[in-house]
């Protein structure tokens, strides 16, 4: 079950939507990109739980370019609001659980050259709740890492399919379900890419179902 933070309670407690079978999400701050892409990987999750996500905003910004899905633009959150996605002290209606992401700096990252979605990577490589320095050297090496992740994934898919190990899964959805430990559910792909006992196509088929939830088209260049 995915935990998130509870409103009256930083530690992460049970979602249990207000609304059977949809979990409602509103984002204070629909500029910060941090924000945005938190929101879209609680959505993300959710759907895996066999809930029907919506995500909604103050005012319009897209950030199609972090593979982030678009959300609906609403005067204020809906009530009952299940999760707002809001900075420390910052209005977001009355939601079961709130999420504070630490802040992105600098606010405007020097992608220039860069694949964006290396801002992605880059931001999930981060505990949610911490500061993240988005700095161009990192950015620069989330971005080899981005290429890196491809051609792998490139690779495997040449192999016969295989079932996903279950242990990998399991570690790696469970990362996710705990508040969104998205560095434990990365460190579970580099545990799984290393494993020499798992079959090529087995690492195919993982890579290509956990990039239902990170978002970062690793198997873009397949065929290629």
């Amino acid at each position: 079950m995915l935990q998130l933070p509870d409103s009256g309670n930083a530690r992460a407690a049970p979602v249990r939507p207000a609304r059977p079978g949809e979990l409602r999400i509103w984002v204070a701050s629909p500029a910060q990109p941090r924000h945005c892409l938190f929101a879209d990987l609680v959505g993300r999750v959710a759907e895996r739980h066999h809930l029907r996500a919506s995500v909604s905003q103050p005012a319009p910004a897209s950030w199609d370019t972090l593979n982030v899905y678009p959300a609906e633009v609403s005067a204020g959150p809906p009530e009952p609001l299940d999760v707002a996605v809001a900075a420390a002290g910052e209005p977001a209606g009355s939601p079961a659980h709130r999420m504070q992401p630490g802040e992105a700096r600098p606010r405007d990252p020097d992608l220039d050259g860069l694949d964006p979605l290396a801002l992605r990577l880059a931001l999930l490589r981060r505990p949610y709740r911490a500061d993240a320095d988005v700095t161009r050297g990192k950015l620069q090496a989330a971005d080899a890492a981005l290429r890196d992740l491809r051609a792998q994934v490139s690779h495997w898919a040449r192999s016969p399919s295989k079932p996903m190990c279950a242990q990998y899964v399991g570690d790696f959805l469970g990362a996710l379900d705990d508040d969104l430990d998205t560095p434990a559910a990365l460190a579970t792909l580099s545990a799984l890419a290393a494993d020499p006992e798992i079959p090529d196509g087995s690492k195919f088929e993982a890579f290509a179902y956990f990039d239902r939830f990170l978002g970062l088209d690793l198997a873009r260049d397949v065929g290629r």
